[in-house]
């Protein structure tokens, strides 16, 4: 952790680079902490000529002439208290002494001028290659800006990380994945600036925050500065006078805020004063200006400054002020809340509550929860308690929420005890590990206040207890009831959305369920069925997957991404991971799903199990057994007990391990069987999908059934799984080519690969050998694209020419173009020698002549090449 990596600034360098190469110089650019210094050290690093030394400009050597360049002159060049002319030569002399000497100029802004004027008189020269730096946005000696504007040296500049550089840098130095959540929240914090991320990652891992549990690092708790990375923020932020401190104090409790309101509270030039020194921005927002902390730490720093009676008396006064301006804003009842709980003002729960639900709708369910419990100490009641308890739901905190809320509290209404058995039979029946029979709570609760009859309050509930078990035909039955009577709540139509969506996805309805997921989202909104909408949507990729139409449901993953909350980003990795398979990009998967593994565990609602059979299936597609098996078990142990509808899943992942570990035969019969359990299910298009992985592998008994199958659902993956089943069953290498264009086309990568593969294995054992190797082309350059797939199909097809050395040899020079005469005098044999290994290899490959060979080695050559 000492010294970190260089890595995603590749580009940069390699501009920087031709810069140095065509220019002889060039500037680096910035704002403080982005990697200007680490950039040139690796310029330095990576350099094919000499390297004069690096000139380190500071503040405290600005008012020495030639203070920056002073380890790199001669005693004599430095010892004039006002240098002239005379010395500027002497510097150039001595600096330029070395042909094509590097020298690399840090923090330029600093430099005095005389050393400003020597920097540019060499770069101006030539006299020297130069790499300098400099931070954006200072005051600069005009010798050092004329750098760049009079074409001496281009300018390059570096901008913060992007939330994805930040991920791949970290995961470069801890060694693994990052769980979603952290990789974000990181980025987030350090604003995307290397130098504090170091500092913060270094800092938190070191007190133990950030740790690895499982695959993934992940990190808890709030930050806490460690003392560099507090010092470094210090020396950012500077000296202030007290207003200007304030002004930084109340952005620091609550950013961002009006321009007209913060000028009203320290004064418009205290506020110009700080913009100026880069420590806050201001920018339009409607029809006025916004005010913010110009980096999420120097909001860190300053409240760690903050006394606690400081820190309420900001608060308050804040609080007054937003109430003077109307809180005519969306949102500023929202902050009035949030300022107040912190101050000595008196709570008022029905204003709380109103701000839990704005934080909720931000999905910024930390700040829900702290105003819901305050709600429930000033006497919110149910309605507080409720809305606590769901939202400790959503955090997998199921024990703490029972605690909340009582289904068998005799002081509820009938509408009060809905809503907890509504709350509390999904929390026990889905998230509790290990988990508590819902139905058995609706059924105590009917028993006690319906006469033991079941009650049409939770038909949407007990839709999704059946559907998750793989009972199609009842929970679609109910499902439908609820959504046909207009009179039922939100909750129960979000439950039968979801319902609905999941089987409507693994049955295959034909119905296009786009409409439906839109319904459901906006149903499940508010309420206790917030939590739900992710998995809503969800289910629209995992229809568009079994559907073979991964473009479907694109829009869902931009969507997803706009979510924010606890569990926003562990969701969208979901999702990236679930569209990854879809479209043949089984390492891209991996790294997503596995990113939201530690967000969800034990089974995690489901989502832990499933989550691990996906992996499972993408190391086995990809030939890595060991993988492959470890991720099964971690699905087995995760699995659901009460979420029978997604077995095929399992079962596929069972499949692929066995196939990557070199049993085939064990993997066809886990499809097989699989299948069958499908069929006696009504799960058609879950079934489609295991019967063509059986197709994939070699079976070649399938082609009856996917025919039944495509007559009822015709999607483009029925459609397609029964075409391959059945030149499988023809052994017909024409028709698999056919059919891997149209799987390609369709999205679906390695099914294609498979099925190219499969007709280069069948033509090679018709002797077919041109067409053999034109397939395997296909095959390997299909298998390519999907992050290099080592599925069994693609193995067996991947078979270099029965040929010795020499025979290869000489084929793949015929491959060339090069006649036996050419080929004789390249490899300094005869070219008697050349005939007889050219009808030896046609004849150990059954090829007529010497074309046909020369055809072979050909497209074997351009198969191979990487």
């Amino acid at each position: 952790m000492e010294t970190w990596p260089f890595t995603e600034r590749e580009d940069v360098l390699a501009a920087a680079t031709r810069a140095v190469r065509d220019h002889g110089a060039v500037v680096l650019g910035g704002p403080a902490g982005v990697g200007k210094s680490r950039l040139a050290r690796e310029l330095v690093a990576r350099s094919a000529g000499p390297v004069v030394g690096t000139a380190r400009a500071t503040a405290s050597a600005q008012e020495i002439p030639l203070g920056a360049l002073v380890d790199l002159l001669p005693r004599v060049t430095v010892d004039a208290a006002a240098p002239g002319v005379d010395h500027v030569r002497a510097a150039l002399d001595a600096l330029g002494a070395v042909p094509g000497g590097l020298i690399v100029v840090d923090d330029a802004h600093l430099l005095d001028e005389t050393s400003a004027t020597v920097v540019h008189q060499l770069a101006h020269g030539g006299r020297a290659r130069l790499v300098v730096t400099l931070r954006s946005g200072e005051p600069t000696p005009d010798a050092v800006t004329a750098l760049w504007k009079d074409a001496e040296a281009p300018r390059i500049d570096l901008a913060p990380f992007t939330r994805e550089q930040s991920a791949v840098v970290l995961e470069t130095v801890l060694g693994g994945p990052l769980e979603a959540r952290t990789a974000r929240l990181l980025h987030e914090t350090a604003g995307g600036n290397a130098l504090w991320l170091r500092h913060l990652v270094e800092g938190e891992r070191a007190a133990g925050r950030l740790a690895r549990r499982g695959p993934a690092w992940v990190w808890t708790g709030e930050v806490d500065l460690s003392p560099a990375l507090r010092d470094l923020l210090d020396a950012r932020i500077g000296t202030l006078n007290a207003m200007q401190r304030r002004v930084l104090e109340l952005l620091a409790v609550a950013e961002p805020l009006g321009l007209g309101m913060l000028g009203a509270l320290v004064g418009e030039d205290v506020v110009e004063d700080v913009a100026e020194r880069g420590l806050v921005t201001i920018a339009p927002d409607g029809a006025r200006y916004e005010v913010r902390l110009a980096h999420p730490l120097y909001g860190e720093s300053v409240r760690a400054a903050m006394s606690v009676p400081r820190a309420r008396r900001v608060r308050g006064e804040l609080s007054r002020a937003l109430a003077r301006t109307g809180a005519r804003r969306a949102g500023d009842d929202l902050r009035r809340a949030v300022l107040d709980l912190g101050s000595d003002r008196p709570l008022d729960p029905e204003e709380l509550i109103a701000a839990s639900v704005q934080a909720s709708g931000l999905r910024d369910f930390g700040l829900a929860e702290r105003l819901l419990r305050a709600a429930v100490a000033a006497g919110g009641g149910f309605a507080a308690r409720l809305a606590l308890a769901h939202l400790l739901d959503y955090q997998l905190r199921v024990d703490e929420a029972d605690s909340v809320v009582d289904p068998t509290d005799a002081g509820m209404t009938d509408v009060e005890r809905h809503q907890a058995v509504m709350l509390r039979g999904l929390s026990h029946h889905f998230q509790l590990d290990p988990p508590r029979s819902g139905p058995a709570l609706v059924t105590r609760d009917e028993a006690a206040h319906h006469g033991g009859r079941p009650d049409p309050a939770y038909d949407g509930l007990r839709a999704l207890f059946l559907g998750s078990a793989g009972q199609v035909r009842e929970s679609r039955a109910l499902a439908e009831g609820v959504l046909a009577d207009e009179r039922r709540p939100d909750e129960e139509v979000a439950l039968a959305v979801f319902v609905l969506g999941l089987v409507g996805a693994v049955s295959g309805t034909g119905d296009d369920l786009r409409p439906l997921v839109q319904r459901g989202i906006e149903a499940a909104r508010h309420g206790i069925t917030a939590t739900v909408i992710a998995n809503i949507g969800y289910m629209e990729l995992l229809d568009a997957d079994l559907r073979g139409d991964p473009a479907r449901a694109q829009h869902r993953l931009d969507w997803i991404r706009g979510l924010s909350g606890p569990q926003a980003s562990s969701f969208a990795a979901l999702y990236e991971g679930r569209i990854a398979i879809s479209r043949g990009r089984p390492r891209r998967a991996i790294r997503a799903l596995e990113s939201a593994l530690p967000s969800f565990p034990g089974h995690g609602g489901g989502w832990g199990g499933w989550s691990a059979a996906l992996v499972a299936q993408c190391h086995g597609a990809l030939g890595d057994g060991p993988a492959a098996r470890a991720a099964l078990a971690d699905a087995e142990t995760r699995r659901h007990p009460h979420i029978g509808i997604v077995d095929f899943e399992y079962d596929l992942a069972r499949a692929w391990a066995a196939a990557a570990s070199g049993r085939t035969q064990e993997a066809v019969e886990a499809c097989r069987t699989g299948a069958a359990r499908c069929r006696d299910t009504d799960l058609a298009a879950a079934e489609v999908l295991l019967r063509q992985t059986a197709v994939r592998l070699g079976d070649r008994e399938q082609a009856g059934r996917l025919g039944e199958l495509d007559r009822r659902l015709r999607t483009p993956r029925s459609g397609l799984a029964r075409d391959h089943a059945e030149a499988l069953a023809a052994q017909d290498p024409e028709r698999f080519l056919q059919i891997a264009s149209r799987l390609e086309d369709a999205g679906m990568v390695l099914e294609a690969a498979d099925a190219a593969a499969r007709a280069a294995t069948v033509a090679r054992a018709d002797r077919r050998l041109v067409l053999a190797a034109e397939a395997e082309q296909r095959a390997r350059t299909l298998a390519a694209g999907g992050e290099g797939a080592r599925t069994p199909a693609v193995l067996a097809a991947d078979a270099p020419m029965p040929l010795s050395d020499r025979e290869r040899e000489i084929a793949l020079l015929a491959g060339e173009g090069l006649t036996n005469r050419q080929i004789a005098e390249r490899l300094h044999v005869s070219v008697r020698t050349v005939e007889s290994h050219v009808y030896r290899a046609c004849t150990r490959l059954g090829l007529a002549d010497r074309s046909a060979l020369a055809a072979v080695a050909r497209a074997d050559r351009v198969g191979r090449t990487p």
